[in-house]
């Protein structure tokens, strides 16, 4: 039995509250509107949207490699979307792709988007996919990929206006859905307007079904033009037009935020075969770019990445954290790469549950609140009777249980990730140190051997970039842990969840348990001990004994195990972005001394096409997929998986930045 009762809505969002009519289609009780025309939802997004946009033409006309950005109000059922994807589908170029970003207050529950989407069996090739990856009803942005990444869709779930202003994109075309201006006036804002406007491309359009006052007066109002044409169906007159004035941005504050130039080679060197490395270059790779992979050693993933079993394990604060967002934008995120990765790969993903006990009752009142701002699809408090049921062995604390979490071997991931068609992998190949050329970035191997020149150079890892000088200003630190491998017996397993306690312990793949991990802030060697070992099984024998009694007790049989190195920053949140030059920058900034809030307006003194993922620490199955996303969207100049703030969080500049204004260099 649950701990607690579940509230109807998280973190400000409530599911929508679905009716339906006699002929089977959906309308909101909340609202009192329709999702769509009730004499053809199809026809009506085709008529007001696609072709109030010119979209197949402007499919047609893209150029091999380009993308096309669509924002949209209002979600909805996603059939919108769904037709969007079938045109580009149809009719833009091999290679494009599409990103689609859109808003929704009151997500439908996965059982009623199936209902609706059930009326269109002629989009079911899309609709299947768009149910597989469906999320639970948490705040925030969540980013899916399609079509082996030809398609991606960001739901932004929360308020639009709030929503789209930490959206970091260039929109080509706006859909403005959602329900009626008179029965959703929250939504259509005068800051909507302004917004929509700040965040198109210049030569952006749009297209509404509605043509009520405040909607003309809002897009004129932020420098769209307006031009009124036929309704569909019951509908007299609708909007349609583009962007002729675009706003001026407001004056910059820490311009150190921003990009450098996009490059169009579409060549990259990545450093590193973990999972940070392998999930930059599949990024890459599905955007077009031929990535070559370097990995000094003999094999994919043999550092940090080379657990045999890894835990979908999502820590998260009670706090509205960017670290906490980030994990749970990461955690949705994996969980569905791994779902499509899992189709050509069987067996990659044990998506068996996964248990987090209450280890205090500090824990217990943080996973409380958590029950308040995730829906139980999400996550739930439960109680250990419900807990020893899912387990399959005895839990002797209450816990929050994630159902679609589980473990997955990165070893296999990694490989997974690279098996694209536009990734080349070395191995045995370290890079000693990086000089920039002029025909590039040179990355130079031991005793100068060997030279490799790239445009862009993306350093991933740990290890494997340590040596690198350009980044010796961000504070990466690497904290040693070890795992263990016992032998499973008959009794342990029984075990069918992931159970973390002080550590985990992860049910029996082939014939072992993998038990950990160590945290050790000092030792700086390789060498897997006993005495961590022993450390691991005294955690699990404290904190659940059922198993350790399941294992054999004081008879546990070690098959072996394997010490790594974790690397992390001193505020736990990953860098991710492009490089600047130091020297350059202390130098260009210097005012920050004096005012950490001094506007400046200038872009940084980048070191041009060298980037960083890096600093995942313990959360690479969680964030570096993610990571990978946003870096190759930088690079692209393409819009944000995750919100601005995320972005400033993660860039590995701030540390320089924070240095600055506490006069400390």
């Amino acid at each position: 039995m649950p701990v607690q009762s579940y509230p109807d809505h998280y973190q400000g969002l409530r599911y929508a509250d679905v009716s339906w009519n006699d002929s089977g289609q959906p309308s909101s009780s909340y609202f009192n509107d329709i999702y769509f025309s009730t004499a053809s939802g199809i026809e009506e997004k085709k008529s007001v949207f696609l072709a109030g946009n010119q979209l197949e033409a402007r499919f047609k006309a893209l150029s091999p490699g380009s993308a096309f950005v669509i924002g949209e109000t209002g979600f909805g059922t996603g059939l919108s979307f769904l037709c969007a994807w079938q045109l580009f589908e149809q009719a833009a170029p091999k290679g494009c792709q599409l990103h689609f970003i859109s808003t929704e207050s009151q997500p439908l529950r996965q059982n009623d988007l199936t209902r609706a989407l059930a009326l269109w069996p002629q989009l079911s090739a899309f609709s299947r996919q768009l149910l597989e990856g469906y999320l639970p009803a948490s705040k925030g942005f969540h980013h899916l990929r399609f079509s082996g990444g030809r398609i991606r869709l960001t739901l932004l779930l929360g308020h639009a206006p709030d929503m789209l202003s930490q959206l970091n994109a260039r929109v080509n075309t706006w859909f403005l859905d959602g329900f009626s201006p008179a029965k959703n006036p929250d939504m259509w804002q005068p800051s909507l307007f302004t917004t929509l406007a700040q965040k198109s491309a210049d030569d952006a359009t749009y297209a509404t079904f509605s043509s009520a006052r405040l909607v003309r007066d809002g897009l004129m109002g932020a420098g769209f033009s307006v031009n009124k044409t036929p309704g569909f169906g019951a509908k007299r007159d609708r909007l349609s037009g583009e962007l002729k004035n675009k706003p001026p941005l407001q004056p910059a504050t820490l311009s150190w935020h921003q990009y450098p130039a996009i490059c169009h080679t579409k060549t990259a060197v990545v450093i590193g075969g973990g999972l940070a490395g392998t999930s930059c270059a599949r990024s890459l790779a599905e955007r077009g770019w031929h990535v070559t992979l370097l990995e000094r050693h003999n094999r994919l993933a043999t550092e940090a990445s080379g657990n045999p079993q890894g835990m979908l394990y999502a820590k998260l604060s009670a706090n509205d954290t960017p670290l906490s967002r980030l994990v749970a934008q990461g955690y949705c995120y994996t969980l569905n790469l791994i779902k499509q990765l899992d189709t050509d790969y069987p067996g990659l993903r044990h998506a068996c549950g996964l248990i987090q006990l209450c280890t205090s009752d500090k824990v217990r009142q943080r996973y409380q609140a958590l029950t308040q701002q995730f829906p139980p699809d999400f996550l739930r408090l439960l109680d250990k009777k419900s807990l020893s049921d899912i387990a399959g062995l005895p839990v002797e604390y209450d816990g929050l249980y994630f159902p679609e979490a589980g473990w997955v071997d990165p070893r296999q991931l990694c490989q997974a990730l690279v098996n694209h068609p536009n990734i080349t992998v070395k191995t045995h190949t370290a890079v000693e140190s990086l000089k920039k050329g002029v025909a590039g970035w040179q990355l130079i191997m031991p005793d100068d051997k060997a030279v490799l020149t790239s445009d862009v150079v993306v350093c991933a890892g740990g290890g494997s970039i340590s040596n690198v000088e350009q980044l010796s200003h961000i504070p990466l630190k690497a904290i040693r842990g070890q795992t263990t491998q016992i032998a499973a017996t008959g009794h342990s397993g029984q075990l069918h969840a992931v159970v973390c306690g002080a550590g985990y312990i992860a049910p029996a793949m082939d014939t072992g348990h993998t038990l950990g991990a160590t945290f050790d802030f000092h030792s700086q060697s390789t060498a897997v001990t006993e005495g961590d070992h022993q450390q691991n099984l005294a955690m699990q024998d404290e904190w659940f004994p059922a198993f350790t009694h399941a294992a054999g007790g004081d008879g546990i049989r070690i098959q072996g195990g394997k010490a790594g190195f974790r690397s992390t920053t001193p505020d736990y949140l990953p860098v991710v972005g492009p490089v600047i030059d130091k020297a350059d920058f202390l130098r260009d900034f210097a005012l920050l001394r004096k005012n950490a809030k001094h506007p400046y307006t200038e872009a940084p003194p980048f070191l041009e096409g060298l980037y960083i993922s890096a600093g995942h620490g313990s959360r690479g199955l969680i964030t570096c997929p993610l990571a990978g996303e946003l870096l190759a969207s930088m690079i692209n100049h393409e819009p944000a998986p995750v919100p601005v703030d995320i972005v400033h969080g993660l860039n590995p500049s701030r540390f320089l930045v924070r240095d600055l204004s506490r006069n400390k260099i």
